[in-house]
Formats: structure tokens, sequence, C-alpha cells
């Protein structure tokens, strides 16, 4: 199996991202010069991505305007555009007919140099439909210091997800970077859902949610000292944005 699709969820407002979330979205939050977006997008390609869908909501029309007339020859961007109120459970199931079959779905303010075959290896390995990975967070660097948010058992399924980082036992911090078999999600459940707070609690109850797990850093912009630290991680690991080739007006929005 090889991806071909990921799937970003970019609809949030990033309220700790203010001044620059009032006016656009916080995947654009500039990067020395480029939207961290940008540098999201050039780390699949690398991997092999060659298509990429855009879960947008909040000031959707921002991101619009600025990748609508972008183009690169190994790459197809595609934009979901839903309601302000959507949550993230809500946002990927009206992709649903947009989805591969197997994709990797990503939080749009985490960047992670990617593993790419040992997470598939992994992923393999275990044979349960969904998989994430997960920072081991052995020297404080998560996003919340020493708090954990999953417990990862002995046979490397996540047994415990909390989104408060007060139970006991966890051991872990969720980064996204999932790998999703779209036979688990159902096009037809009602609400809105939250994917870390209804649905991934659903596929450990299941037994469906493995992890891969890693030492590798990852970087998050959730707030403006988290955008300078990454800045500076930038420049000293010579992580680049993606190179747009051309201009065009061919980019699609699912309907």
């Amino acid at each position: 199996m090889v991806l071909e699709q990921a799937v970003i969820l970019a609809g949030g407002r990033g309220e700790r991202l203010r001044p620059f979330t009032d006016r656009a979205p916080k995947p654009l939050v500039p990067v020395n010069g480029s939207p961290f977006l940008d540098y999201l997008i050039e780390s699949l390609r690398q991997v092999g991505i060659r298509r990429i869908l855009l879960l947008l909501g909040y000031r959707a029309e921002v991101i619009e305007k600025r990748y609508g007339h972008l183009s690169h020859p190994s790459l197809t961007l595609r934009f979901a555009i839903g309601a302000l109120e959507d949550q993230t459970g809500r946002r990927l199931l009206n992709a649903y007919s947009a989805l591969d079959h197997h994709f990797m779905l990503l939080y749009g303010d985490n960047y992670w140099p990617i593993e790419y075959h040992h997470m598939m290896e992994s992923y393999r390995r275990k044979n349960v439909p969904v998989a994430t990975t997960i920072f081991r967070n052995s020297d404080g660097t998560g996003e919340y210091g020493w708090q954990n948010n999953v417990e990862v058992d002995r046979e490397g399924l996540v047994v415990q997800y909390d989104k408060t980082r007060t139970a006991p036992q966890l051991n872990g911090v969720d980064i996204g970077y999932f790998i999703v078999d779209k036979s688990v999600l159902n096009p037809n459940a009602e609400g809105n859902l939250s994917f870390e707070e209804q649905m991934l609690p659903d596929l450990i109850r299941r037994r469906h949610l493995s992890a891969y797990v890693t030492e590798a850093p990852y970087y998050y912009v959730t707030a403006m000292e988290h955008v300078t630290r990454f800045e500076r991680v930038v420049t000293d690991r010579d992580f680049q944005p993606i190179r747009w080739s051309r201009m065009t007006h061919s980019f699609r929005t699912v309907d």
C-alpha cells in the first residue's frame, strides 16, 4: 500500500495566534516569509504524497485566495469548505466522497519530519485500520511540556486518549499524522462530531487505533512564541517551503 493523499484539518479559529488569526487562518501564519502551510505541504510532497485535500472553515476564502492560483507539477490541491461551527469529525465526514481508501490525516498546525517508511511498516505489522503518530515526549518538549494525552499499551495500541492531559498512565503525545482506512468512517453519522473527542475514543474502544511512536521532535504553531521557535528550527534544519511552479486557476473545490 502506498499513500498518495493527505487530508489537512485547517478550519479552526486559532485563538492563541491573535491578532494574526483575526484576519487569516492559523495555517497561513508566516514562517520566515512563507506560510506555515507551505512547509507542511512540501514535507508531504517529499514523501510521495500527490493529492492534498484541505478541510477549511474559518476564513476559508483567505486560503482559497492564496492557493487558488498556484500549481505544482507533482501535486493536486482540493478544498472542502464547511460551516464555521463544524467540528473536525464533521469536516472529515462531509468530505467522505473525496477521500482515498487509505489517506494520511494531519492537523494544520503541527509539523513533523515524516518517518514515512517506518510509519507504514508499523501500520502493516499491527494490522488495525487507523494509526496515529505518538511523540514519546521523553524530554518534555511536547506542546504542554511534560503533559501527555495518550496511553499506548505494550502491543502498540492506543488504549486511552485524554484531551485534559490529567489521566494516570499517559505516556505520549498524539501529534496527528494518522493513517486512516476510510472503511472505519460512517458517512451517514449525524451530528457535529469531533474527531478527537468522539471518533478517536470510539476507535480506541474497538481496539482499532495503533500507535507509531517516535522520538523525533515535532513543532507546532499554536502561539506566537511557538512560531518564533519554528522559525529558528527551519533555519537550523533547512526545512523548505514548497516552491510553486506556475500560476493557474484550475484548483477544485469539493462539493
